[in-house]
Order: structure tokens, then C-alpha cells, then sequence
């Protein structure tokens, strides 16, 4: 049976979509045709100049609001709909959406136009979504969606697919939520994949790699959930514990991507490891490294780590023998108290060492930080100033989170405000300020200001995101922030100095135009 799997915005610009690739590989593993569209991608390359920034997750707050979204849809009318019926035309039978928080409302848009086409289509949304499952009951409401998948997808999908081509009564299948007779179905939850190993290789075929900001490149994820308990993520509530592919399916993997990819783009040879954590199963990360090492595969690799102490400098060095180029921590703070704040369980003399170690070994390390988590003082942020100082010539790049200290939905951050001290309702997750004053949004950018000057000065590269203007990102989350606190004539001032910069922006042109009356009549 023919399915089409498709990426909607917002998300990413520099890996393909990972969560698609892997649908696609285990769907064809089962006997499917199938056709993979990233409507992202194409929208991100094909952007119009009021559009430009859009894509930039510091201002993402823009795919949340279902008005804007439905004028994007409109603006770009022509080309969204010569996408769907592309999709349509292909013959697929299901059509499966991959959705995230970000991505639900663009989601919803495109599937009503499919379903404008052709309404026998049937509509599936799987993703990160719904493992909140109040989602599951809202978007099931929307005429367009046949089907919800509230949990991991490579199962329950081909189980659904297999049900559907065969005219089987879909209730059998596990982990789903349907409509019948004006109700909604949820049939019985399924277990979590117990073993990553039993995965197949991802399939990036029908992906458009030469379109990513990298087209050198291929992502990958070679485990699930995290081993620590960091109080502001919530990626450990959509992947509860941890599980992790061993040393040896790893290899495969690279091996075959090698083998696979290096045919079509002589270019390729670095592979991005998406995980959390990829040192989270120490035995799994030596018996990789020892593997490539060994076979000498000519592929480079970074990924996301945590400062532990079994990262000896042996490891290390085993580390870059098998290709290791570049590690990704969050060392977030260097003040150890606002660690145990934030339940991140690692010491900074040993963050000191283990960045020192890898820097010999020729290894580019990136730490990225947080500004003003709850209970941050002064004494603590130049704590971490200290930290880069002292660290200066073994760091690569630090990350500074252009958000400073964002409140993420299922963080445990996010459902214990009080215990953080922090003032209940805040208007989004940016906007938050502590019980006392000590933390307002103003006061985080500033820290982040004062810490990106001194790396600039110390010689140390300051990432800045996803193709955005650090000085637009500024402008346009302090209008926004003074609009929240109705302090409208700080937030025109902001919109102002936004709209030198990005004359062309039509969210930020609006609201000029808003307040421009409305203080005319207030005077």
C-alpha cells in the first residue's frame, strides 16, 4: 500500500526530518510504498522576505498562533496547494503526519487541504505532540484527522497500515485513537520499543539532503530518553528512561550510511548523533568507538553529551580515533548551587577537567548555557562568567540560550512554578518573572548580553542559532515582552528598532500600525 509521510513547519533546517526517516524505513521493512514530503524545508527555501525570520526557533512563537499560521497558509496559497495535490498524485492511501507543539497548527492547515482534494484519504498524526494526551481528544475534533498515534510510532504505524490495506477493523491495533459514529476510539496502549537494535536503518531516500543547511551531513539517533533528571527539559516526558542501541548496531548503521550515502553525495561524511545524551550507556559509546576506530569508516561524528567522570582521558582518546569531532554539553551554569537547583548532577571540577581533556585530544567542544534560572543571583551568574574564563582556551564555541531560561511545557520546571519561586500564570514561556524581582526577562537578556561580550572578547565563538539576527531576536522578544506587561510605549519602541532592521515583517509592521493609534487616542 502506497503512504506519504510529511514534515510540516515549523522545525529544523539542518537535518531532515530523523522521526520521518525512520517511519519510512520501518514501513518499507513491511512491504509499503512509500513517499516522504518535508513541507518544511521547501517553505524554508522558498520564504518570502516578510517570512525571512520566521523560521528561527527564538521567534517560533509565531507557528503558535493559529491567525498567523492561517495567513501564512494564505499568503502562500499557490504553492501549498500545488504541494498537496503533488501529495495526492503520488496515490497514497494514508497520509502521516509527524507533530510537534511547534508544528500542529501548519499540520492541521495542510491536512484540510488534502482533504479539500481528496476526503477518502486517511489522515494519521503520530509525533511528540501527543504524548501530552489531552492533544489526542482537541485534534481528533478537527474534521480532517482520521487517526492519533499517542506514543512511539514504528509499531503501532505498520500495524495500522497492515490493518488498513488488509480492511481489518483497526480497533485491534494498539496505541491508536480514532473516530467511529461521532466518538472516540483509544484502543489499548503499547509498550515501548524494549530493544533499538531491532530498528532498520533510517531512510533518508525520498529526503531532499542537498536542501539542508548542511547537505554534508545526516542526522541520527542512537537512543531514547536521558539518564539525568534536569528539571527545566521535557524531552525526558515524551521518552521515559533510558534506552540505548548497543556499540555494535551503531556501527552497522554508519557503516551502511557510508556505504549508501557516500554513492550519492561524495561529499558525505559526517553523521549527527540527535540524541540527548550519546554517553548515557558507557559500555555501548566504548564498544562503538572501538568498532570505528578499527574499521577506520572516514566518518566524522558530534553529539550531545554530559559531564560524567567516566569520561577518562582513555576514552577520550578512543573518542577520536573513532571519529569523534566535535562534543555538545549543557553546562548551563557555573555556579554549582544553581546546578543542584536545576538537578543537573555533575560537578564543575569535574566539567573543568573533562573539557580540558577533550580540547588536547583535538576534539571541538560547545557549552551551551542558561541565564537567570530561578534562584540565580549575581554572585552565581559571575560564577559562570568565571567559568569561561578560566576555560577559555579549551572551548570551542559556547551556546548561549537566546531564550535565557525558557519554561518548558512538561518540564518539572513548568509544573512547580511555586517551588521555583515563581510568579503563578506567567503570559508564555519566556515571559516569566521570579516572586521576588530578582528574574525578569530584561534582567536575563542582559546577562546573556554580558556573557557573549566577554566570550567575544576572550577569542571564544558565540553561536546564534538558526539562520536569525541576534539583534532582531532582541528587538522583536522585548516588544512582545513589554506588550505582555501593557507597557505599550516601551514595546512600540522595541517594534521600532525591529522594523529598521526587518522592514518587511508584517507581524511587526501591524502592531506599529496598532500602536501607533492607539496612542495618538490616549493622548
Amino acid at each position: 500500500m502506497k503512504i506519504a509521510l510529511i514534515q510540516c513547519p515549523v522545525w529544523g533546517t539542518y537535518d531532515p526530518p530523523v522521526a520521518l526517516a525512520q517511519l519510512s524505513a520501518c514501513l518499507k521493512r513491511e512491504g509499503h510504498e512509500v513517499c516522504v514530503f518535508d513541507l518544511n524545508i521547501k517553505l524554508y527555501r522558498n520564504r518570502t522576505e516578510n517570512y525571512k525570520n520566521m523560521w528561527a526557533w527564538e521567534q517560533s512563537l509565531f507557528w503558535y498562533d493559529a491567525e498567523q499560521v492561517k495567513k501564512f497558509f494564505r499568503d502562500n496559497e499557490d504553492d501549498i496547494r500545488r504541494y498537496a495535490a503533488g501529495i495526492v498524485k503520488a496515490g497514497a492511501r494514508i497520509v502521516g503526519f509527524s507533530v510537534s507543539a511547534a508544528s500542529w497548527l501548519a499540520s492541521i492547515e495542510l491536512a484540510k487541504r488534502l482533504k479539500d482534494i481528496d476526503n477518502r484519504l486517511i489522515i494519521v498524526f503520530g509525533g511528540p505532540l501527543f504524548f501530552e494526551r489531552r492533544y489526542v481528544d482537541s485534534i481528533l475534533k478537527e474534521a480532517a484527522v482520521d487517526i492519533v498515534i499517542p506514543g512511539e510510532g514504528e509499531v503501532t504505524f505498520c500495524e495500522l497500515a497492515g490493518a488498513i490495506e488488509n480492511n481489518n477493523d483497526i480497533s485491534c491495533c494498539k496505541g491508536i485513537a480514532f473516530k467511529k459514529d461521532g466518538e472516540i476510539i483509544k484502543t489499548q496502549p503499547r509498550k515501548l520499543l524494549a530493544n533499538l537494535d531491532d530498528l532498520p536503518f533510517l531512510d533518508f531516500s525520498d529526503l531532499p539532503l542537498k536542501d539542508y543547511d548542511d547537505s554534508r551531513h545526516i542526522p541520527f539517533m542512537a537512543s531514547r530518553g536521558c539518564v539525568q533528571t534536569c528539571a527545566f527539559c521535557s524531552s525526558r516526558t515524551f521518552w521515559p528512561g533510558y534506552r540505548a542501541m548497543s556499540g555494535e548496531r551503531m556501527f552497522r548503521e554508519f557503516e551502511f550510511h557510508k556505504k549508501t550515502q557516500g554513492r550519492i553525495n561524495p561529499d558525505f561524511g559526517h553523521i549527527d548523533f540527535l540524541d540527548l545524551l550519546v554517553n548515557g550507556n558507557m559500555e555501548s559509546l566504548n564498544t562503538f568507538c572501538d568498532l570505528m576506530g578499527k574499521a577506520r569508516l572516514n566518518i566524522y561524528w558530534s553529539a550531545n553529551m554530559i559531564i560524567r567522570p567516566e569520561m577518562t582521558p582513555d576514552v577520550i582518546s578512543k573518542m577520536k580515533e573513532a571519529g569523534c569531532e566535535h562534543v555538545i554539553f549543557g553546562i548551563e551554569s557555573g555556579s554549582q548551587r544553581v546546578l543542584n537547583l536545576m538537578k543537573k548532577h555533575y560537578r564543575i571540577q569535574d566539567a573543568d577537567r573533562i573539557i580540558r581533556w577533550l580540547h588536547e585530544a583535538g576534539i571541538l567542544v560547545t557549552c551551551n548555557f542558561m541565564f537567570g534560572f530561578p534562584g540565580e543571583t549575581e554572585e552565581d551568574f559571575k560564577e559562570t562568567l568565571d567559568f569561561i574564563r578560566r576555560n577559555a582556551g579549551f572551548l570551542g564555541r559556547v551556546y548561549p540560550s537566546r531564550t535565557f531560561c525558557a519554561i518548558e511545557e512538561y518540564s518539572y520546571f513548568h509544573g512547580h512554578l511555586e517551588e521555583f519561586g515563581v510568579k503563578p500564570n506567567p503570559p508564555n514561556h519566556l515571559y516569566w518573572e521570579s516572586m521576588d524581582g530578582e528574574s525578569t526577562y530584561p534582567v536575563r537578556l542582559e546577562r546573556c548580553e554580558q556573557f557573549c561580550n566577554l566570550a567575544l572578547s576572550l577569542g571564544i565563538e558565540v553561536g546564534c542559532g538558526v539562520q536569525t539576527s541576534v539583534e532582531l531576536d532582541k528587538w522583536h522578544n522585548l516588544g512582545f515582552y513589554y506588550e505582555a506587561k501593557k507597557d505599550y510605549k516601551n514595546a512600540m519602541d522595541c517594534f521600532l528598532k525591529y522594523n529598521k532592521l526587518d522592514s518587511a515583517n508584517e507581524v511587526i509592521l501591524n502592531k506599529i500600525n496598532l500602536y501607533c493609534h492607539e496612542l495618538k487616542e490616549s493622548r
